[in-house]
């Protein structure tokens, strides 16, 4: 008996198989695109905008130029030339100093037995600004009365250095010295001094301390305050 037997390996039905879709590679994608397209716009703009400045610039330069043409040149020197010379006149009188301040503070420091008979001024630039005196008294404790004023601790910011030396006694009975001292360069600003009413304030009252009343340009050396 014969039996036939028959197999195939062919599937009678169709095979599906799953499609797998890949959501991380689409996703990113997608980014990238976006990126990119983000990238190409803002390019462009940056782009447009520099074209839009250098014509803007362009234009102003011109406008500027016209402008300038419009005016007379040899107006335009002189006006120049009027500039220096303001910027000149506030140079040098910035570097001004007003020596005859010293006298106000000088005048109010001195004892009634106390004169001087010579004044020298020395101003070497900078802060280097000194004053060398001769003066006479009635005697040695006068003389050392006018040191004790001159050195007081509330002029500190007027006299620097205070030096009182060679003491003698002359014909008459009395005492002869001489007196020198750095001066603090700021009491002597006169364009502080005239354009500042803090500043000016400021000085007035570093120079109180004996009664004066405020820093005055136009006081002279005086042989009589009472002390």
């Amino acid at each position: 008996m014969d039996t036939k037997f028959q197999s195939s390996f062919i599937p009678k039905q169709p095979v599906n198989e799953p499609v797998r879709v890949h959501v991380g590679s689409n996703i990113f994608f997608l980014l990238s695109f976006l990126v990119f397209i983000v990238g190409c716009v803002g390019s462009g703009g940056v782009y447009l905008w520099n074209q839009q400045m250098d014509k803007k610039i362009t234009d102003i330069n011109a406008s500027l130029i016209k402008f300038r043409n419009s005016f007379d040149q040899n107006t335009i020197k002189e006006f120049v030339l009027l500039n220096n010379r303001i910027n000149s006149a506030d140079t040098l009188l910035k570097q001004h100093v007003a020596p005859s301040v010293l006298f106000k503070v000088i005048g109010d420091v001195t004892l009634r037995k106390v004169r001087f008979t010579s004044f020298k001024y020395n101003n070497a630039g900078g802060d280097k600004i000194s004053i060398n005196m001769a003066g006479m008294a009635e005697s040695y404790e006068a003389v050392a009365l006018q040191a004790s004023a001159f050195t007081n601790p509330k002029l500190r910011n007027v006299f620097r250095n205070s030096i009182f030396s060679d003491p003698n006694l002359n014909d008459d009975g009395g005492a002869t010295f001489t007196f020198s001292t750095g001066i603090d360069p700021t009491l002597l600003n006169y364009y502080k001094l005239q354009s500042d009413p803090n500043y000016r304030a400021s000085k007035a009252a570093s120079v109180s301390a004996f009664g004066t009343s405020s820093v005055d340009s136009t006081s002279t050396v005086r042989s009589g305050t009472n002390r």
